[in-house]
Formats: C-alpha cells, sequence, structure tokens
C-alpha cells in the first residue's frame, strides 16, 4: 500500500497493514517568480460545494470583513451556489470562478496566504503548491502527517473558526516563511534523483517481497 505522510502510514499499522509513504511529487518550474511586494488577499481555492467546507468559508468570510478574500472555483451544489451569489455583493471578495492551472498557481503567488476550511483529505496538491510559491497555508481541519504544524508550514487551527480568523490577523514576515516552505518542498516533494531513487527502491522492495 503507497500512502501520502505518515499519518496516513500510522493508520495502516494500527490495522496490522504495512505500507510504504510516497509523497505527493511537484514540477518546480511551474512556479512563478516571487516578488517583494506585500499582498493583502487570501485565497480559497478548489471545489465550492459542502463536502470541501465552503460553507464553513462563507461563514468565515461574514466574520472577516477586514480581511479581503480571492475565490477560484465553482459552486456544485444547492446551498454553494446561493452562498456563492451572495458573495458577489460583498466588497472585499473577488470571485474568479475556474481557471486554468497556471494562472491558479500565479493568483496562488500572490497572496498572503491559501485558507482550507476542507474536514477531510489526503495530502493537498493545492498545500504543496502554496508552499512552493512561499504562501502559507492556514486549514481549519486537516494537516497531513502534521507536517504544517512540525515544518511551521501555516496554521492548523483543530477545528476552531475564531483560531482560523486569529492565523489570519497573526500571520507576518513573508520572505522568511518564503524560504523555509519552498526549500521543504524541495527536498520533498520535487522530483530529482534522490526521488527517483526513493522510488525505485518502493517497487525493488514489492517485487522482492513478492519473490
Amino acid at each position: 500500500v503507497l500512502v501520502q505522510h505518515e499519518g496516513q502510514r500510522d493508520i495502516l499499522l494500527k490495522k496490522h497493514i504495512k505500507s510504504q509513504i510516497l509523497k505527493n511529487l511537484f514540477v518546480l518550474q511551474e512556479v512563478p517568480q516571487i516578488t517583494n511586494n506585500p499582498n493583502e488577499e487570501f485565497v480559497y481555492v478548489g471545489s465550492l460545494n459542502k463536502r470541501k467546507g465552503f460553507n464553513t468559508f462563507f461563514e468565515i468570510v461574514k466574520k472577516a470583513s477586514k480581511f479581503s478574500f480571492k475565490i477560484i472555483g465553482q459552486p456544485t451544489d444547492r446551498t454553494s451556489l446561493k452562498h456563492y451569489h451572495e458573495l458577489k455583493l460583498f466588497s472585499n471578495v473577488v470571485l474568479l470562478g475556474r481557471l486554468n492551472h497556471s494562472n491558479t498557481i500565479n493568483q496562488i503567488a500572490n497572496s498572503k496566504a491559501l485558507i482550507s476550511t476542507s474536514p477531510m483529505e489526503g495530502f493537498p496538491n493545492i498545500f504543496i503548491e502554496a508552499w512552493a510559491c512561499g504562501v502559507p497555508v492556514i486549514s481549519l481541519y486537516v494537516d497531513p502527517g502534521d507536517v504544517i504544524k512540525n515544518e511551521k508550514l501555516g496554521g492548523i487551527c483543530s477545528g476552531s473558526t475564531d483560531k482560523l480568523l486569529f492565523e489570519m490577523n497573526e500571520y507576518r514576515n513573508r520572505a522568511e516563511f518564503a524560504i523555509r516552505a519552498k526549500a521543504y518542498v524541495e527536498n520533498n516533494h520535487v522530483l530529482n534523483s534522490n526521488k527517483i531513487k526513493e522510488i525505485d527502491c518502493i517497487f525493488s522492495d514489492v517485487q522482492y517481497s513478492k519473490n
């Protein structure tokens, strides 16, 4: 069994299932040049529906009139569609709709932080893309393998919207963060010679076990 992070591995071990960690891979060349221009917008990216926590995000926006938001994605259920139309009336919200991957990365790179309100994920690629751009992730629920906490890659809020709003208000020092976040991505998610050897060992071990 291949898993994305240590947390998934530990869950399987409790069920006496062995697994190997294969971290998500990222093409670093896709990241735009990071500038030193401060940006005050928070970005929300993904499918806009209840399963991804868009309803919760809507409630957060209502409480956070002093912050600016941009939203990438389209609503996919009736309640989210209603909230989406309501957000058109908010002066601090820009609705960008569905964007291609390149434009999405550019929008993330020009954001203060990525906001995630999804209650359940494996290891979202969008987190890695944000870190590669030097942008922190402020996550309401998900911290895959405790990487946000352990590597100091943003804020993890344990389901508390008040904590999320606090983290949004407290984030500072983007230049220092960008160096650390990009280094994490380079060391863990970029396909290089070391990563190729790691993947080769995984499949060699599988073949050896089979024989």
